[in-house]
């Protein structure tokens, strides 16, 4: 692991929730950053420490590039507040706005997490098909860029516009990721049944995957089609100009990883809300189509000498001539979501994160959030923004896929590299302070500096991943994969709800103080070190026998418990060379069609 410890004086202290904890390090060679001190019980905040400077640093940049992305505006069902991708962005993007919730949800109430999802499904059309961006106001101010889009309502001074970019496929399904999230947030079943414009929220999300699963499905593939594009991306390379984002008569079509990754998800996640809402034949029906798109995308784009997924198969390859050979391109955004998704199974996406830090060495790249690698050779693409390699969607770093990769990566168990490569790309964003839209193969910031998505996705990594706080319909479980002391607490306006730990290592033991008003229980987990085994184990000073579970190649201690005051205390001794422990928890198994990665 990367060290950043040179920047703390010998003996510099960082407090923890009341208590402090000893930072050994060299002789610094700049000032020593102010001590973070971190809540213990209820309170409204969010924020964490590690002890890693650039790290802790890092949420600098959250609750500002949210608030400069707000939005707040009068829609076709009344007020909407929202966020724009980033601040040179008007619109409220479907895609993007999915990857924010992580982050909005700690620091924004409900109107922010739920008011936006539902303006656009109030802008739905009749076969189910959604926008790909809302903005208030005419069309005119986003034609430059948008040629297509139009005014989709008007009302007095109430102005709508959208438009969709028809070479992608994911708006649907961001839709639906976007919705699940919030219900497991708010724990709010009823709002799946709030009907908007005569149709409930759910029955319009269903809808939704049905059009994709209709209307942009590729019955001889048995996967979800789109325009053929840079994994993710959104140009096709049939122009020089705008109309690279939109389907006509001479765009390729292919059959893509990121695409099906989604399309996965989404019926994954609407089975599990009409298992909520006690619909047995709907929830039948999504997970069906699960095992539909997992057995062909195991088919057609799993590589099984290469190690990861192609990121697509041309269907149309008339349209495609002269367009290079791609399958040797690792893709890091469609294979992101094809681990985080459970598409990929453990196996898969032990050599998918080989992969991705094999190619990062091979190619020199700064961090790794690098989208393709290698990139496409120039002149593949016809549009600017992608006609040369290491560019935009071409190659680009960017760390709104690098912070999907790594909680999947942490959820998988793989939680030292993804340490790692966590703080690699922190320390980027202290160098060029900003969490821009892209970032050069040397870390230079691209595109908007304050890049909401970037900011939803990192926040992501650290709170979910590296904290391992699993908030659900108000349920918690804590998986803490530090590996030095450390504190977090986190606020859930929408919810009143808080969370709050710190974490403290020795040589000898660890000790867990954590604490909650979520319901119920839940398992408190902490990551053992390297060569470690757990010990004796006490519960407030009280002897408790710990489960040993064994996920990738992390090994975790812990206990079911209530989420009052508790100190968790694990004994460390060495385990003998060559010795292998049994987990008393059998392993994680591969996740199928009934089951996602995510908990």
């Amino acid at each position: 692991m990367v060290s950043t410890s040179r920047n703390l004086t010998v003996g510099a202290v960082v407090a923890l929730a009341g208590t402090t904890v000893l930072a050994l390090s060299a002789v610094p060679r700049t000032p020593a950053p102010a001590p973070r001190t971190i809540d213990a019980g209820a309170s409204r905040q969010t924020a964490y420490v590690t002890g890693d400077p650039a790290l802790d640093a890092l949420q600098d940049f959250f609750a500002p590039t949210l608030a400069a992305n707000r939005k707040e505006f009068r829609g076709q069902l009344g007020p909407v507040e929202a966020f724009g991708a980033g601040d040179r962005y008007p619109q409220i993007w479907l895609r993007d706005s999915a990857t924010l919730i992580p982050l909005s949800r700690y620091l924004y109430g409900r109107p922010a997490l739920a008011s936006w999802i539902e303006e656009h499904l109030a802008a739905q059309a009749e076969s189910g098909a959604l926008f790909d961006w809302i903005a208030a106001g005419e069309a005119s101010h986003s034609t430059e860029l948008a040629p297509k889009a139009r005014d989709i309502f008007r009302s007095g001074a109430v102005v709508i516009s959208a438009d969709t970019n028809t070479t992608e496929a994911d708006q649907e399904t961001s839709a639906v990721e976007a919705a699940y999230q919030v219900w497991q947030a708010t724990g709010d079943d009823a709002w799946l049944r709030k009907p908007i414009r005569g149709r409930s929220i759910l029955d319009r999300l269903s809808a939704a995957l049905r059009y994709v699963l209709t209307t942009r499905f590729d019955s001889k593939q048995s996967l979800v089609v789109n325009a053929l594009t840079a994994d993710w991306g959104d140009v096709s390379p049939a122009y020089p100009d705008q109309r690279a984002i939109y389907l006509d008569d001479r765009t390729p079509l292919a059959v893509g990883l990121y695409t099906n990754a989604l399309a996965y998800r989404a019926a994954l996640r609407l089975a599990a809300m009409h298992e909520a809402a006690g619909d047995p034949l709907q929830r039948a029906y999504f997970r069906s189509q699960t095992t539909v798109l997992r057995a062909a995308a195991d088919r057609r784009l799993w590589q099984e000498q290469a190690g990861f997924y192609r990121m697509h198969v041309v269907t149309t390859p008339e349209r495609a001539a002269g367009f290079p050979d791609d399958a040797a391109i690792f893709a890091l955004g469609g294979n992101a979501l094809a681990v985080l998704s459970g598409l990929a199974n453990d196996a898969q996406a032990r050599r998918i994160f080989n992969t991705a830090a094999a190619r990062q060495r091979e190619h020199h790249v700064s961090t790794i959030a690098s989208v393709l690698l290698p990139p496409y050779p120039a002149g593949a693409f016809k549009h600017p923004m992608m006609a040369q390699p290491w560019q935009y969607q071409n190659g680009g770093q960017w760390d709104w896929f690098a912070g999907r990769f790594l909680r999947a990566e942490f959820e998988r168990g793989h939680s030292q590299r993804a340490r790692a490569q966590l703080q690699a790309i922190a320390a980027r964003v202290a160098r060029s302070r900003g969490v821009y839209e892209w970032n050069t193969r040397e870390g230079e910031g691209k595109g908007s500096p304050r890049y909401a998505a970037s900011a939803g996705a990192l926040a992501d990594a650290v709170f979910h991943g590296l904290f391992g706080v699993t908030l659900a319909r108000g349920q918690l479980d804590l998986d803490v994969r530090l590996d030095r002391s450390g504190a977090i607490h986190l606020y859930q306006p929408a919810t009143d709800t808080f969370v709050a730990y710190r974490f403290e290592v020795a040589p000898a033991r660890l000790v867990l103080r954590y604490e909650s008003n979520a319901k119920g229980s839940g398992r408190a987990a902490v990551l053992l070190p390297k060569g470690k085994k757990a010990g004796t184990t006490s519960l407030d000073g009280r002897p408790v026998t710990a489960s040993i579970e064994t996920v990738g190649d992390d090994r975790f201690a812990f206990v079911e418990t209530d989420w009052k005051p508790h100190r968790l205390e694990i004994a460390l001794a060495p385990m003998r060379q060559g010795s292998r422990v049994r987990p008393s928890t059998p392993p994680a198994p591969a996740a199928s069609p009934e089951s996602s990665s995510e908990r």
